[in-house]
């Protein structure tokens, strides 16, 4: 049984602790929680990486490594996250548990002591940042940018958000735009770094067998829990219930084989923080998330109008997003189809078989959640940013209760907002 404990260590400081017997590993993470976008968007995507390359102990990535290696193997990643429409930059370990590793003591605080030096201890020359590093990974950045494109599955859904949430904060990258990237330097990269240490929440995190007081007492003897003062960064994300203006219908012509067509809609205000997110996601299942979903089953099997079409509940956001590669001639009626399907749901055509189905899908999913400790990290740092304590557990739970009239609900409460077809231009 998983003991799930939270609490404030000072002001923007949060510590979250999943405490288990079960995994053999240990999971931890440090991060800072920031607006999403702004002129320091890509500043705050390259910090991470810079940060990672070196501390004021082991300044280069050779010594970094063989730190870990002393640490039994652990591993710390750079990570850059968009959660609703906050941004989590930071790092994340994961090590061998010390209760499980005979002569291990003092592992996990020699992991979170290297977390620490990472954010609060980096490896400056002249009081910035090494400018060997900052060029290295400046590059890298816009290599990443540049890269998005590269994957016309999932740059459709990304290039439908930007168009639906355009005068919203959720329509801006994680990464930033290649033109910020190119303006980095160590020292507006140093300054940018001044500026999310002063201002973010910092969100921190341990899965594993140690009791949370004693992890607490590891956090609060380094400078990631020191008080701060000032106005500090209060995650937050907008949900808009309802479509403004018409439905947009947006098509650009792109170099690839196969057409992708997406389809984004507004769920009346389902989300994490409102709504009836339960019922929510068993009509999303019941529509478009499963290999039995209506969509899956009668626009691709029946139909053959596509090669694949499924759906996604963005509930950090209040949104649903449908994916589809389609061939560029049935754009007009694979779009139709996809509409039809969700007019069934609004009309009650679901059977007890997509209902029960549907349960069983997203139980088995939050039960396979339980089971991997990195998988548990990702799914509270999404709550953190959304202000909410809710176990998979209790998502289990939830589900149980969910009646058809609640996902009749929750389909008639879904209304379209934007078409975005990506047609293949490629000869």
């Amino acid at each position: 049984m998983q003991q799930v404990t939270r609490k404030t260590l000072g002001a923007g400081i949060n510590l979250t602790c999943v405490t288990t017997p079960k995994f053999k590993r240990a999971v931890l993470r440090a991060m800072l929680v920031l607006p999403l976008g702004g002129e320091d968007a890509a500043l705050r995507a390259c910090l991470p990486q810079v940060l990672r390359r070196g501390t004021a102990r082991l300044n280069d990535m050779q010594a970094f490594g063989t730190a870990l290696d002393e640490l039994y193997g652990a591993r710390i990643e750079a990570a850059v996250r968009k959660e609703g429409e906050n941004l989590c930059i930071g790092f994340l370990s994961d090590c061998i548990d010390e209760a499980y590793a005979p002569g291990a003591d003092g592992l996990t605080a020699g992991v979170i002591g290297l977390l620490c030096d990472l954010l609060y201890n980096p490896y400056l020359q002249d009081g910035l940042f090494c400018a060997a590093y900052v060029e290295g990974e400046r590059g890298n950045l816009i290599d990443r940018i540049a890269a998005l494109k590269n994957d016309p599955r999932s740059w459709a859904p990304r290039r439908l958000n930007e168009i639906m949430c355009e005068n919203e904060d959720y329509g801006k990258s994680a990464l930033g735009t290649i033109e910020q990237a190119e303006r980095i330097t160590p020292e507006t990269l140093y300054a940018a770094y001044r500026r999310a240490l002063s201002e973010a929440q910092v969100e921190l995190f341990y899965c594993g067998t140690m009791m949370p007081d004693e992890v607490e007492a590891h956090f609060m003897a380094t400078p990631l829990a020191q008080p701060r003062e000032g106005t500090l960064y209060q995650p937050h994300t907008v949900v808009q219930a309802r479509p403004v203006g018409d439905v947009r219908e947006v098509v650009e012509d792109a170099e690839v084989t196969q057409g992708k067509l997406s389809l984004g809609f507004r769920t009346g205000g389902a989300s994490l923080t409102g709504g009836e997110p339960a019922a929510y996601w068993m009509f999303q299942t019941i529509y478009g998330g499963s290999t039995s979903a209506k969509l899956f089953l009668n626009v691709r099997e029946k139909e053959s109008l596509c090669y694949y079409a499924s759906a996604q509940f963005v509930a950090s956001k209040g949104l649903m997003i449908v994916g589809s590669g389609i061939e560029n001639r049935n754009f007009e009626v694979a779009r139709d189809e996809i509409l039809h399907q969700l007019d069934l749901c609004r009309a009650g055509e679901i059977t007890d078989a997509e209902l029960e189905s549907a349960r069983k899908t997203l139980v088995n999913g939050w039960r396979t959640m339980l089971d991997d400790p990195l998988t548990l990290e990702r799914y509270w740092m999404g709550q953190a940013a959304a202000g909410t304590l809710v176990s998979p557990e209790a998502r289990i739970e939830q589900v149980a209760d969910i009646t058809r009239e609640q996902v009749i609900a929750a389909a008639q409460s879904t209304a379209l907002d934007t078409v975005f077809f990506m047609k293949g231009a490629a000869k």
